[in-house]
């Protein structure tokens, strides 16, 4: 019965991070590449190339990624490591598949387009984030550069490289493009926080359950976050047991809730905003 639910799970996982790729596929190839918008990204420098020197979309993609899985299959958990896999080598395949399918989706009022882009974008960025996973590229490159950069959120460090991209494509584009970029960006973003409650926050996880050590031990060891123990008393049952504490990332979270109820059905699990989080694992404090 474990070995089924594991298994539905899993199949559901990758279910959502395959849709994920084709919306983000539809994004780049019938929007942004069709109005000369380069909105970051891998796809952003495949957009500029395929205009300068007609090289296809899936294979820029694809070249750009095989040296960060080379460096990040020693860096990033497995788990992770092979959703990303899954998730570039589907976005890389649907790069070249949509293409060829025979749809406008074009209204011809440019922003009107570049918002639908834009939402589309963010949904299937939000799909992936949400599975504790990404599309590779600069998502990938961000999150290695993180390992070496603690002070940097990988959010910021990946506005930075994208605001690289973005300039390249207003020298091949044009400045006007570059609004339209910037505006494609700020509502990709947007729309990806809200599936995944901010990406820049952090949260904060009480957790009341009697497998209480089984549950720290997976945050402890396998999300690498620290957990404390609040000692309650229930109204109810007049007895005395630990309240776990935990501080973590909106993707972890998702990860660990996942777990908290596979290892107990009947625990309960309080989950808040923290708008900032600094110290050990977070972005460092620079005051």
């Amino acid at each position: 019965m474990k070995s089924f639910f594991e298994l539905k799970v899993r199949i559901k996982t990758y279910a959502v991070l395959i849709s994920g790729t084709i919306l983000m596929a539809v994004a780049v190839t019938m929007f942004f590449e069709k109005t000369g918008v380069v909105a970051g990204g891998v796809t952003g420098i495949a957009i500029i190339l395929k205009r300068l020197f007609g090289v296809p979309m899936w294979v820029v993609n694809a070249v750009i990624n095989v040296p960060l899985f080379i460096v990040g299959y020693k860096l990033l958990e497995r788990d992770t490591f092979i959703k990303t896999l899954v998730c570039t080598v589907s976005l890389t395949l649907f790069l070249g598949i949509v293409p060829g399918i025979n749809i406008n989706l074009l209204t011809g009022d440019k922003l009107v387009d570049i918002i639908l882009g834009a939402v589309t974008m963010g949904t299937g960025l939000g799909m992936i984030f949400l599975k504790y996973a990404s599309s590779g590229g600069t998502d990938l490159f961000a999150t290695l550069l993180n390992l070496r950069m603690k002070h940097l959120s990988i959010p910021k460090l990946l506005a930075i490289i994208d605001g690289i991209i973005v300039a390249l494509g207003m020298g091949v584009f044009g400045f006007e493009s570059g609004i339209y970029a910037v505006i494609a960006i700020y509502i990709v973003t947007k729309v990806s926080d809200s599936i995944l409650e901010g990406p820049n926050r952090a949260k904060l996880l009480y957790i009341i359950s009697e497998q209480f050590g089984g549950i720290s031990d997976y945050i402890v060891n396998d999300i690498k976050r620290g957990v404390s123990y609040i000692e309650i008393k229930g109204g109810f049952t007049d007895k005395h047991r630990p309240m776990i504490m935990c501080v973590a990332s909106a993707k972890e979270m998702v990860k660990i809730k996942e777990k908290v109820y596979q290892i107990d059905e009947n625990a309960i699990c309080f989950v808040g905003d923290i708008r900032e989080a600094f110290g050990e694992g977070f972005t460092k404090f620079r005051g």
